[in-house]
């Protein structure tokens, strides 16, 4: 059996462990098996761009191998004879009220069983992705979403019920003993350790893919959003990359439910709301969100070709809507919308790595002293799990769909797979700007809170223009236990204007990415002045003459049109001082 196999058990230790000690060992393990072979440089910036996520089967043995077993284990029918039934339901430990959630059904054979009659059927792991290997890289399993009650045929024995809910509720792990032809009852109490809207933060998922035709498609999206905890859930309609009409019933995924404000449709704590994720193949992708009707309604266009997409964004503010590039913008027109500020941002961290223009090309353009906020998303079902990559918004009262909006435009937010990280100076945070006179000898109080319940945290570093430092570390002698939060101070001393953010991330034994957050950045002026770096503007500059020459190569009526925006954005980038 090799070291890859034991990964699983020792990933699903923290999963299942209740004690302070089972986390410690669990983690003084896992820093041994990653710190041994890289240093802490080659894992701060592990997942800095894209790391390698080829779909292998020994990464797909790492997040499907269950605890006490050695091999992976696999979706399965139900027994033929002799099955065992267990009749489950799992509550909110505080109103004792079913909840829902994601399990997985461990049968005493190691394998993996769902129910057969549960109306969130269709988006168990076996129906979604299923050879998608893109996610944080830890224990998944074989699991099914339910809304709080099933019941689940499995083979006699040792029965494992394994209960996730989103970021913010502590994993519960219960073992039952199934009995041929017998049903047996079981509940579950989930509790919610890391309250973090006590603390003005509102976890959101702008990139889902749903159908949203009726009221019923309505009523299984807020099953599945509540599920995984998603307070502010944004369902998208998107078209093919090579076409593009403003009309619904050409989009893939259609959302029938209305747009922007008239499609926010709630459940208790949880919402959705319909936008579009507008495609091309020689721009990248972008999400538009909270505008009332589709981009460019009734035309028929080739996104490839025009308009750019930052012309189609300023449409789709007057509609008042936000935009946002998908997937690290592919590292295409990104580089020429930010510096004109057409859009609002990036989703930068997804599929547990920085797609795109990675960290590296985020932090330049922060250089160059420009507002361009980062968000998480996921892009279910084409990843393992819904909700795998979020953003949390501050707010400070209960943001609706709209204000959450504005939130993460303004760049007041963390992005994250699992880890909490709050950054705030003498009551500044992400978003707020620190406008100071004093130049020379200027330090900067900074409070850094971090907290994890479903995967641990190795190291946390404050990043001051683009350069990390880091403060903290876990060893087997200082770990931050599973739904505690660990307050960290720092000064630093500033000289020129500046961006401060934090970070708190750990690295899987596999060495892909797992845990991981980010803070938009904190600003920091000084005598009126915004942060600027010569180096990071001549490196944009490469990477939009790039932009700019595969431009050129491309003949098409509207190319002219198009070079002049791309081409307005060199020259505002070449003029920056």
């Amino acid at each position: 059996m090799t070291d890859l196999y034991r990964g699983p058990r020792l990933m699903t230790a923290a999963i299942h462990s209740t004690t302070k000690h089972s986390f410690i060992v669990f983690l003084a393990m896992l820093i041994s098996s990653v710190a041994s072979a890289q240093n802490l440089d080659e894992l701060s910036n592990l997942s800095n761009g894209e790391p390698d996520q080829t779909f292998t089967l020994a990464e797909e043995a790492f997040i499907a191998t269950p605890l006490g077993f050695d091999k992976p284990g696999k979706p399965q029918k139900p027994p033929e004879s002799d099955a065992a039934s267990i009749s489950v339901t799992i509550v909110d430990q505080e109103t004792k009220k079913p909840i829902a959630c994601r399990v997985n059904v461990v049968g005493a054979d190691g394998h993996f069983y769902e129910p057969q009659d549960n109306p969130l059927f269709a988006w168990s792991r076996e129906r979604t992705a299923i050879n998608e290997s893109h996610s944080p890289s830890r224990y998944w399993g074989w699991y099914f979403y339910t809304t709080g009650q099933f019941t689940v045929e499995v083979p006699a024995g040792a029965t494992r019920i394994e209960v996730w809910k989103g970021m913010e509720y502590h994993p519960e792990t219960i073992t039952i003993d199934a009995r041929a032809n017998e049903t047996r009852k079981a509940t579950v109490e989930l509790k919610h350790t890391l309250k973090i809207h006590q603390l003005n933060y509102f976890g959101g998922d702008t990139h889902i893919h749903f159908f949203r035709r009726n009221k019923e498609d309505d009523a299984r999206a807020l099953d599945l959003v509540s599920a995984e905890d998603i307070r502010y859930a944004f369902i998208l309609a998107m078209n093919i990359p090579n076409a593009y009409s403003g009309i619904m019933s050409r989009q893939e995924w259609p959302q029938d439910m209305g747009f922007g404000d008239a499609s926010v449709k709630t459940r208790g704590v949880y919402g959705i709301a319909s936008g579009q994720e507008y495609r091309a193949g020689t721009y990248g992708h972008i999400s538009f969100f909270m505008h009332k009707q589709l981009a460019l309604k009734g035309l028929t266009v080739d996104p490839n070709n025009f308009p750019t997409f930052g012309m189609v964004s300023r449409e789709v503010r007057k509609l008042g809507g936000y935009s946002f590039h998908c997937h690290g913008g592919y590292e295409r027109e990104i580089y020429a919308d930010y510096i004109q500020q057409a859009t609002d941002g990036v989703e930068l961290l997804q599929m547990a790595h920085y797609r795109g223009i990675g960290l590296t090309g985020w932090y330049h353009m922060l250089n160059m002293g420009f507002r361009f906020p980062s968000i998480g998303a996921c892009d279910f079902p084409y990843v393992r799990a819904l909700g795998d990559c979020r953003t949390y918004a501050y707010a400070s009262k209960t943001p609706t769909h709209r204000s959450w909006s504005q939130a993460i435009a303004e760049g007041r937010s963390f992005i994250t797979t699992g880890p909490m990280v709050i950054l705030e100076s003498n009551g500044a945070r992400p978003g707020d700007t620190l406008e100071l006179r004093k130049r020379n000898g200027l330090t900067i109080p900074l409070k850094i809170k971090v907290a994890a319940e479903i995967s641990p945290i190795q190291y946390v570093q404050i990043i001051i223009n683009g350069n990390p430092r880091t403060i903290w570390s876990a060893t087997d002698e200082d770990t931050i236990a599973p739904g505690k939060w660990r307050e960290i101070e720092a000064e630093v001393e500033i000289s020129e204007p500046s961006w401060i953010a934090a970070r708190a991330f750990s690295i899987s034994p596999t060495g892909r990415p797992d845990g991981e957050a980010h803070t938009n950045p904190l600003w920091v002026y000084l005598n009126n002045e915004r942060p600027f770096d010569k180096e990071s503007r001549d490196w944009l500059l490469d990477k939009l003459d790039g932009r700019i020459s595969a431009l050129k190569l491309r003949k098409f009526a509207e190319q002219p049109e198009a070079l002049r925006f791309f081409e307005q954005s060199r020259k505002l980038l070449e003029n920056q001082r």
